[in-house]
């Protein structure tokens, strides 16, 4: 998995993630607290939207806006996961680079 991420400013922004159970995870996402947030490079969090698939085997992240309020530049984003019955959670982080829209 690539660990950043190129959007143009003013475009949506929405990914679509597959869970692959592993040996000791869950079967699938169904139980689990996913939350996710970008934080731009002035520190202005946007929360994110998530929806899972009825089988619980993907998500999908999105912004419910379009970007253009990001700032050009790096931001930060990050999908949380927190696992039912266990205190432990586990974050994947990322970098999304805002680039400025070349055609008009």
């Amino acid at each position: 998995m690539s660990n950043s991420v190129t959007v143009s400013q003013g475009n949506t922004f929405a990914c679509t993630f597959t869970w692959t159970p592993g040996a000791t995870g869950p079967a699938d996402l169904l139980t689990t607290t996913i939350t996710s947030t970008v934080e731009d490079k002035c520190g202005t969090q946007y929360p994110l939207t998530v929806v899972k698939a009825l089988d619980g085997l993907s998500f999908t992240v999105s912004y419910p806006g379009d970007t253009a309020e990001w700032p050009l530049g790096l931001a930060n984003w990050d999908i949380k996961f927190v696992f039912p019955g266990s205190t432990v959670s586990r974050s994947e982080i990322f970098r999304v680079n805002v680039i400025d829209s070349v055609t008009v």
